[in-house]
C-alpha cells in the first residue's frame, strides 16, 4: 500500500520516514520532493561539495539529499522521476531504500539532453514514494552484511564493494587505453604515410630544381639533400609526439642517434666537400 499525505506527515511527526530536513511544501498527495542538499564533484579518486554545478549532455553527478530518511521497519522507500526535472532532460536515479536503513539520500543526475543544465543546492529534484510492506521483513538494512551504506552522512562512492568492482573498472580503463592506442596508431600510419610521399616529393622536385641550374657542385646537392632530409626527420619526431600525446611513447633513441648523424654528416659534407 502507498503512504498518502497524511499518512506520510502522521510518521514523520514521530520522527520517521524523514528525520531531518522536512518541509511541508514539498509534501504531494503520495509522495515527497526530495531537495539537494550538496553537489558531489568527483575528481581523482577524491570528492568536494559545490552549491550548483553545470551538467554537461551525457554528464552525470551525485547530490546528497537535504532530507535524511529513517524508513521504519514495515515500509520501504522508492525514488522516482520529477515529471518537470524530466521535461528539462535529467534522468535522476537512486536506489530502494530498505526497512531499516537510516541516510541521506545520495541520488544519480544525468544530463540526457544536447542542452547544459545547471542545478543548485535547494532544487527539487525527485521524489519519494512510501510503500508498506504486507509484514515486516525477517532482516532489516543495517543487520547482518547488508550495511554498507547505512548512516552515510558523507559521500562514500563505491563504500566496502570498491574492492569487489575495482577489477571491472580497470578492465574498462585498459580497453578504453587500448582504444586509445590504436586510434594513435592509426593517426601514425596516415601521418607516416603522408610524410613519406611529402619528402619523396620535396626530394624530386628540389633535385630537379637543383639540376636545372648549370652553376651547382656536388657539395651544394649534398647539403640540400641532408638539410631536407633532417627536417623531414624533425617533422616525423614532432607529428609522432602530437599523435602520442595523451599516452606514455615517447622518442626512442634510435631517433636520436638518425639526427646526430645527419648533423655529423652535414658538418663533414660542409668542411670537407669542396
Amino acid at each position: 500500500m502507498i503512504l498518502v499525505d497524511k499518512n506520510i506527515e502522521s510518521l514523520v511527526s514521530q520522527g520517521k520516514l524523514i528525520k531531518s530536513g522536512f518541509d511541508e511544501e514539498n509534501l504531494g498527495s503520495i509522495s515527497y520532493d526530495l531537495t539537494i542538499g550538496e553537489i558531489v564533484i568527483e575528481e581523482n579518486d577524491s570528492s568536494h561539495r559545490a552549491e550548483s554545478f553545470d551538467i554537461a549532455p551525457g554528464e552525470y553527478v551525485f547530490i546528497k539529499t537535504k532530507e535524511e530518511l529513517s524508513i521504519p521497519e514495515n515500509i520501504m522507500g522508492r525514488i522516482a522521476q520529477k515529471n518537470s526535472r524530466m521535461r528539462m532532460g535529467l534522468y535522476v536515479d537512486g536506489p530502494h531504500y530498505h526497512p531499516g536503513h537510516i541516510t541521506y539520500a545520495y541520488l544519480r543526475v544525468q544530463n540526457i539532453s544536447s542542452n547544459i543544465i545547471t542545478i543548485h543546492t535547494g532544487d527539487k529534484i525527485a521524489q519519494i514514494i512510501f510503500e508498506e510492506l504486507k509484514e515486516k521483513p525477517r532482516e532489516l538494512y543495517g543487520e547482518g552484511q547488508h550495511n554498507a551504506f547505512i548512516n552515510e552522512k558523507n559521500f562514500v562512492g563505491m563504500g566496502k564493494y570498491t574492492k569487489k568492482y575495482s577489477k571491472s573498472i580497470q578492465k574498462f580503463e585498459k580497453v578504453k587505453e587500448d582504444i586509445e592506442s590504436k586510434e594513435s596508431q592509426i593517426y601514425g600510419n596516415v601521418l607516416t604515410l603522408m610524410g613519406i610521399v611529402a619528402a619523396v616529393f620535396s626530394i624530386i622536385t628540389i633535385n630537379f630544381e637543383a639540376f636545372k641550374q648549370s652553376n651547382i657542385d656536388l657539395r651544394f646537392i649534398l647539403i640540400m639533400n641532408i638539410s631536407l632530409v633532417f627536417t623531414i626527420s624533425v617533422f616525423f619526431g614532432l607529428a609522432y609526439l602530437i599523435v602520442n600525446k595523451t599516452s606514455k611513447k615517447k622518442l626512442g633513441w634510435p631517433y636520436f642517434l638518425l639526427l646526430s648523424i645527419i648533423i655529423i654528416a652535414f658538418i663533414l659534407v660542409y668542411i670537407f666537400v669542396q
